[in-house]
């Protein structure tokens, strides 16, 4: 048994990496995993509305149905499901959760009630639960460490242009079929069950190209068959702050990001066919700029101040966070967006920094359950986040003051986020990463 974190230690065979070819190859599908399940989870939050005012919910039970349920399904499925991908042949399981995300998309287009719905956000969560250790945990096996973070971060671009998307092909999707629908019906569907069907058809198209992904040799194993929770525990001092300050700041996001959709109707007299375009556009270039800013600033402040600095980014963009979150206060669309534009940037950051640590400090044989850890925590937070903006709003007043609870709800726990982050950054150094070939084999 190691008696550390700095006891990793590959298993003394050469490593052997897949060809350029072939990493590229997954890497282009991993991505697009990335790009259709943030999509989808993005189309639910932008047609919340016109949901709720079909099937007749609250605003609490819109938060229970779109934040709640998903996660609790995700957070108690995703560390058996990290631990399987620990085991378990990786790409079957992406496939399986591929046919899992059609099938929930397609139970959100049919629901006719609360319970139908619920059901589908199961679904959709467990589908969740395998994608998201199943995919990152592949990256590690087919790039060196001198190309992994570059190469994980295309996961991370996936899923800001799937945030992107879904509100550009889902707003616009949506505007073009209500007109198209209006006086003609298809079979009696609303437009907004047409596009949840549409896009399940679209995941169908994954799973070719899922089937043909070949799962790799696992690289700087420690031991063979799985990691287990007492060999995570000798990564408690690594782990510690850097779980807590992804979950406070899950809740910040969470908090802010569900609800943008419905502040721009309630506040500003928006529709999804107004926003989609620019609202589509902010997004995609905060996250884009975000996730390049998080490799720079990290490679800068590994320089400075050694390994554990690099997480200091992450603390500062989740304190930008807080004020940026005050967005749905200001006065015109304008000043939204500028606010918007900050927090995701900063969001983005805070995000993809924790995750490409957890791939270079943390043994092959303990990143999935790593990872399904790092996921029930942070479904803690999302599963409790939208509800608490709901009833704050509630309490302030009523549906036009969700953008003050959107900012009494996030800011804090950015700045909770934030001290943790930082503590990462000053009181803990991470794990030296195994010694591993740095180019690819054939």
């Amino acid at each position: 048994m190691r008696e550390g974190p700095d006891a990793l230690q590959g298993t003394g065979s050469p490593a052997r990496y897949p060809g350029i070819a072939r990493a590229r190859f997954a890497q282009a599908v991993l991505a697009s995993i990335a790009v259709f399940t943030t999509m989808d989870a993005g189309v639910v939050v932008l047609l919340i509305e016109p949901i709720k005012h079909e099937i007749g919910l609250s605003d609490i039970q819109v938060g229970l149905i779109n934040t709640t349920v998903y996660y609790i399904a995700y957070g108690l499925l995703c560390m058996p499901m990290g631990m399987l991908a620990d085991r378990w042949n990786r790409t079957r399981l992406l496939t399986c959760a591929a046919a899992l995300w059609c099938l929930g998309l397609t139970l959100m287009g049919t629901a006719q009630g609360l319970v139908a719905l619920i059901l589908a956000k199961v679904v959709l969560g467990a589908a969740s639960a395998i994608t998201y250790p199943a995919a990152l945990s592949l990256y590690s096996d087919y790039f060196p460490p001198s190309r992994r973070a570059r190469a994980t971060s295309t996961y991370i671009l996936g899923q800001v242009a799937g945030q992107a998307l879904a509100i550009l092909v889902g707003g616009s999707g949506f505007a073009f079929i209500a007109a198209a629908t209006a006086s003609n019906p298809v079979f009696g569907l609303s437009p907004w069950r047409i596009v949840f069907i549409l896009f399940a058809a679209l995941g169908l198209l994954l799973i070719p190209a899922l089937i043909a992904l070949k799962e790799p040799a696992r690289q700087e194993v420690a031991q063979r068959g799985g990691g287990t929770f007492r060999e995570l525990w000798t990564y408690r001092q690594v782990l510690t702050p850097l779980f807590a300050g992804m979950m406070f700041f899950t809740f910040a996001s969470i908090g802010v990001v569900s609800w943008i959709a419905p502040a721009l109707m309630r506040v500003y007299g928006q529709q999804p066919g107004d926003f989609a375009t620019w609202l589509s556009l902010v997004q995609l270039t905060a996250g884009i700029a975000g996730v390049i800013a998080a490799g720079r600033l990290s490679e800068v402040a590994h320089r400075r101040g050694g390994r554990g600095s690099v997480m200091l980014p992450a603390a500062l963009a989740a304190a930008l966070c807080a004020p940026a979150s005050w967005m749905a206060t200001a006065p015109n669309l304008s000043w939204f967006a500028a606010g918007l534009f900050v927090f995701m940037t900063c969001s983005a950051v805070a995000m993809a920094i924790p995750v490409i640590a957890i791939n270079f400090r943390i043994p092959n044989e303990l990143r999935g359950l790593t990872m399904g850890l790092n996921v029930v925590l942070i479904s803690l937070a999302g599963a409790c986040a939208a509800p608490l903006v709901a009833a704050i709003g509630h309490a302030l007043g009523g549906d036009e003051m969700i953008g003050r609870a959107m900012a009494l709800t996030s800011a804090p726990f950015a700045l909770l986020s934030a001290l943790c982050f930082w503590s990462a950054g000053r009181l803990t150094e991470p794990a030296s990463p195994p010694v591993a070939s740095e180019s690819h084999t054939a």
